[in-house]
């Protein structure tokens, strides 16, 4: 009761300070998903991947994305709460050997990228480490996240959120 009650309080706090209760679960279960998979060097990028999905859906508040590219086709569209390609779960899948989406098909994988934040964020943070592995730096491969070698926007707004998240300590 008493552990309830302090969480309970702690998530008020955080409230207060921007982020609701919805959005702080949604950056924990992000952060769940990053802890699972290290990049090459031993790191996790929970940090920076709970700092994306803050920068691409508010913390889960806007699961669809790319509203303009969406109207060019279903597959050029990004979704879920990281904003995913169908493109980029495809690349990972084979990167990544995951068997079980690359027996889905595209409908399949945009349905699960919409309505599964575990699957999302899997897809996501397996990317992100592919970024990691394979970017000369950290600006590198948050800049490539967003589809650039050099995006310094994207990169500015990511170490934004990165202080957001820090200040919640999540």
């Amino acid at each position: 009761m008493r552990v309830m009650m302090l969480l309970l309080v702690w998530l008020l706090a955080a409230e207060a300070k921007g982020l609701d209760f919805r959005q702080i679960l949604t950056l924990k279960t992000v952060k769940n998903v990053a802890l699972q998979y290290p990049n090459k060097r031993g790191e996790t990028l929970e940090e920076t991947a709970m700092a994306i999905c803050l920068a691409e859906t508010s913390g889960g508040k806007v699961k669809w994305g790319d509203k303009q590219l969406l109207r060019k086709g279903i597959k050029q569209a990004s979704y879920g709460i990281m904003q995913v390609r169908l493109a980029t779960a495809r690349f990972v899948a084979r990167k990544y050997n995951l068997i079980d989406v690359k027996l889905m098909s595209d409908t399949q994988i945009i349905t699960k990228m919409m309505h599964d934040p575990i699957f999302n964020a899997r897809i996501a943070v397996l990317y992100l480490v592919y970024l990691s592995d394979s970017s000369k730096s950290y600006f590198e491969a948050v800049s490539r996240y967003n589809g650039g070698r050099v995006n310094y926007p994207y990169y500015n707004k990511i170490q934004r959120c990165l202080k957001i998240i820090r200040r919640h300590n999540l």
